[in-house]
């Protein structure tokens, strides 16, 4: 989840604005809803009272029978009415139960309604709420929709939505009203859920569009440093999008610049003292063709033979290992086992492991001269090579294994240093200036990975990183 989060900047800014949106309506929801239900019970409430002293008016003067027959008849989904004879507020449990009894009659058939003795049997917990403190008991009601009439009493519920209604009638009878709901729903949550959902929709547009339209920018940005990382030409593209962008585009664009003049400049020089070097160094080997020593003369020779070696892999190395050359996309499976077919046809021991097929956009020339220059490396030192290829998410990783002693865990870094030779002697012996790492790691810089060795034990173990490019 955090993975395809961090994937988009417009993913990232339209998740934050849905929170910020969501945290704010569940805030506000949750201030308002308190009130809401509060105005929805008093409106409950008011509406019972208002109804209880209109069929008190009613039935006050009316016979018995006809009286609890209307009473039964005006009961609703939530109320109920019926008339005692003894004064309510001295039953105790017994009221209580008796309402429970006519809530629980069924409305479709309330006016046959009989209240029988098993009917006011109460359970062990609702014993227990009648007489905790919180049932407040009757008191007198203060409520101006009880206009002229007997005063009447209320009893609060101390569960749901609840009130009882009494008040005495012109004959000594009792008039008993209830009301109760367990649960009240709220009317503004079903409107608040359908706002939040259009505003979340609406905003989900919005902030799409513009977050794209920011990361667009962005995006064609990181596309072209990719391809100038990998020697491209990247096209000049006009800096769009907001203020900031554009003026990192620009910053970008100097950089560009910048650093293509320098490389321009630094090639030139470079080739300039290429030319300027050849002329002396043939003027050293005709002159130390004269000499009449023998050994003087093979000695000198041997010499200028080295700083020639030197002298050209030191232009090729500077140079950037052929900057000149476009960036294409090739099959890395076949360009390794070709190498490696070439230098088993050389006589040297290398076998390639089954790649499967990869393509990889890079400067094919100097990636092939880089995996040779590995691979000479770990015939010459380690007796063989052994090639695989591994692939990640963003990388690829080309694995160059030898047999040889390998090589202290402390000069794993410093044998990449133009020039440095763990054996000099050695190395000179075998034509080894001490550029041959030096190459391949700027190869791979130059294509926006790396190079590491680590020992394999036995062995030493080579691993070109590649990026799979944006």
């Amino acid at each position: 989840m955090m993975a395809w989060w961090r994937q988009s900047l417009a993913r990232q800014m339209l998740g934050v604005m849905l929170i910020a949106l969501l945290l704010g309506q569940a805030a506000g929801f949750i201030l308002s809803r308190g009130s809401r239900i509060a105005v929805l019970e008093q409106a409950m409430r008011d509406e019972f009272v208002s109804r209880t002293a209109s069929l008190l008016r009613v039935v006050q003067d009316m016979p018995d029978a006809q009286r609890r027959d209307i009473l039964l008849a005006s009961a609703t989904s939530h109320t109920r009415y019926w008339t005692s004879e003894t004064d309510p507020t001295e039953e105790g449990r017994d009221w209580y139960a008796r309402a429970r009894a006519y809530l629980l009659a069924p409305l479709d058939d309330i006016t046959r309604f009989r209240l029988t003795p098993g009917m006011l049997d109460l359970t062990e917990a609702e014993r227990k709420i009648i007489d905790t403190k919180d049932f407040a008991g009757w008191r007198p009601l203060p409520q101006p929709l009880w206009e002229g009439g007997p005063e009447a009493l209320i009893l609060p519920s101390p569960q749901g939505v609840g009130t009882g209604l009494i008040a005495q009638m012109p004959d000594g009878r009792w008039l008993n009203g209830v009301i109760y709901k367990r649960r009240l729903a709220d009317p503004g949550l079903v409107p608040s859920l359908i706002s939040t959902a259009i505003t979340a929709l609406v905003l989900s547009l919005v902030g799409a569009v513009s977050a794209r339209r920011l990361a667009r920018p962005l995006r064609s940005l990181a596309l072209t440093a990719d391809a100038i990382g990998r020697g491209e030409e990247a096209p000049r593209q006009l800096p769009r999008g907001p203020e900031d962008i554009r003026a990192l585009h620009r910053a970008f664009t100097r950089m560009q610049d910048r650093l293509q003049v320098f490389v321009d400049d630094r090639t030139r020089m470079l080739a300039a003292i290429g030319h300027d070097l050849r002329t002396p160094l043939t003027t050293l080997r005709l002159r130390a063709e004269m000499i009449a020593d023998d050994t003087l003369r093979d000695r000198m020779t041997e010499t200028l033979e080295e700083m020639q070696r030197m002298s050209e892999a030191t232009l090729s190395f500077a140079r950037g290992v052929t900057v000149s050359e476009p960036t294409r996309t090739v099959e890395l499976g076949a360009l390794v086992c070709s190498l490696c077919d070439d230098l088993s046809d050389l006589g040297q021991s290398v076998s390639c492991a089954e790649i499967p097929a990869l393509p990889l956009r890079c400067r094919p020339d100097a990636l092939r001269r880089a995996l040779r220059n590995l691979l000479e490396n770990a015939v010459r030192y380690g007796g063989s090579a052994e090639v695989d290829v591994r692939k990640t998410q963003d990388m690829v990783d080309v694995i160059i294994r030898d047999r040889g002693p390998g090589i202290p865990d402390h000069l794993l870094e410093k044998v990449f240093l133009p020039f440095y030779r763990i054996d000099a002697a050695r190395g000179a012996a075998q034509g080894s200036v001490g550029l041959g790492l030096s190459i391949a790691r700027a190869v791979a810089h130059e294509h926006g990975g790396g190079l590491t060795l680590e020992n394999a034990a036995p062995g030493l173990r080579a691993i070109l990183h590649l990026p799979r490019g944006i």
